[in-house]
C-alpha cells in the first residue's frame, strides 16, 4: 500500500507539476499590434480602429489590457475592430497626438469612418470595465447602421 501511495505521489509530482501552473492563453486577436498595422488593417477591412494608450509602469493600464481587452478579445467582441496598443513612453509623439493634450492613462480611443469618409473620434479615459467599452462599440455600430 505504501508503494502504491509513493508511486502515485511520484507520478503526480513528475507529471502533475505542469498542471499546477496557470495556462497561458494567447489571444486570437492581435490586440498588441502596433498603430501603423492596426490603422492599415482598419482601412483595408473597413473596421473601426481602437487604440489603447498605456504605459508599462501604469497598473490601471495593465489591468485594462489583461482583463477588459483580453476578455473582449476572447469573447469575440473585438473581432470587428482593429486594435492597437500604444506605449506612451516608447512612442511619445504618437501618444501625444492621439491623446490630444489629455495626459491621463489609460485611454481607449475609438476611430470610425463617417458617411462622408471622415474619421470620428471617441474616447474613454482611465480604467474601464467591459460594459463602457461595449457601449462605446455599440455607439459606433449604431452610427454605421444609420448611414
Amino acid at each position: 500500500m505504501l508503494s502504491l501511495f509513493l508511486g502515485l505521489t511520484l507520478s503526480f509530482v513528475t507529471t502533475g507539476s505542469s498542471m499546477l501552473e496557470p495556462a497561458k492563453e494567447t489571444p486570437t486577436h492581435p490586440s498588441d499590434q502596433n498603430y501603423t498595422l492596426a490603422y492599415k488593417k482598419s482601412v483595408e477591412e473597413h473596421k473601426p480602429l481602437m487604440v489603447v494608450v498605456s504605459a508599462p509602469y501604469c497598473p490601471a493600464c495593465q489591468v485594462l489590457k489583461q482583463t477588459t481587452i483580453a476578455d473582449m478579445t476572447r469573447s469575440g467582441e473585438l473581432d470587428n475592430v482593429s486594435v492597437a496598443v500604444v506605449d506612451r513612453d516608447a512612442e511619445p509623439e504618437l501618444a501625444a497626438q492621439l491623446m490630444e493634450g489629455e495626459n491621463l492613462i489609460p485611454q481607449i480611443i475609438l476611430f470610425s469612418k463617417t458617411e462622408d469618409g471622415h474619421w470620428k473620434r471617441r474616447r474613454l479615459m482611465g480604467f474601464q470595465p467591459v460594459q463602457p467599452v461595449r457601449n462605446l462599440l455599440q455607439k459606433v455600430r449604431d452610427g454605421l447602421t444609420r448611414g
